[in-house]
């Protein structure tokens, strides 16, 4: 989950990733990298991952899949835009004067994924925008069943009845609509066998489960704080 690169560097307290402001003004999150905030929700892990840009840092709405033997690939990020519009950069010498409508712009595009509690429909809607309107998303494949994929698991672990309903409806009317299958299949393989390892993870309900909780019990995220997901 850490970008070497992002070290802070020593003896440049000007340079230094500003953590701490950050976890103030989003107290559910904790440190769990040189530059990460995480907290638990659900079936993954959520938070901000800071990203270094010419002199500046660069605040992104981040994702890893608990659900994972290897949990270090993000199920999606995010990033956010000031009022300008613009991609919200930070330059470091500005943090300070910058902070606050910074934090502002934060809490109001997705401030309500990082509370002590969180609607599935707004994260739900995050994903569902990201398929609608991020080009990096909206025509990659493995992306678009990440999503569902996600989202199915979270429903599991809800054992919500009724949102695995419409998770797999939702896999039904997506799928329907796409029109590239030999793309898919070139990378995911027959569209039919993929439908089926998707209805069988309701079957490896148990398993999924249990593979959560073994994660959850590694040293550096089990210090981390919890949120809860609500319907």
């Amino acid at each position: 989950m850490e970008d070497k690169g992002t070290e802070p560097i020593s003896g440049s307290p000007a340079k230094s990733l500003p953590l701490t402001d950050w976890k103030k003004a989003f107290p559910m999150l904790s440190r769990y990298s040189s530059n990460t905030l995480l907290m638990k929700l659900g079936v993954g892990l959520i938070g901000f991952k800071f990203q270094r840009i010419y002199g500046s840092y660069r605040p992104l709405l981040v994702s890893y899949p608990l659900y994972e033997e290897d949990i270090t690939f993000s199920v999606f990020i995010e990033m956010f835009y000031n009022k300008k519009h613009l991609t919200l950069d930070i330059p470091f010498e500005k943090h300070q004067q910058m902070f606050q409508d910074a934090m502002d712009d934060v809490k109001s595009q997705h401030g309500n994924l990082l509370g002590e509690t969180v609607n599935v429909k707004d994260l739900f809607d995050l994903l569902k925008h990201k398929q609608k309107y991020d080009m990096l998303v909206c025509h990659n494949y493995c992306s678009l069943t990440e999503f569902l994929k996600y989202k199915l698991i979270t429903a599991l672990y809800l054992d919500n009845d009724a949102l695995i309903q419409q998770v797999c409806m939702d896999m039904e009317e997506q799928t329907n609509s796409w029109d590239d299958i030999e793309r898919f299949e070139l990378f995911l393989g027959k569209l039919p066998v993929w439908k089926d390892k998707f209805y069988q993870l309701i079957d490896q309900r148990e398993e999924i489960m249990e593979r959560i909780q073994i994660n959850s019990m590694d040293k550096r995220i089990a210090k981390l704080k919890e949120s809860h997901l609500i319907i």
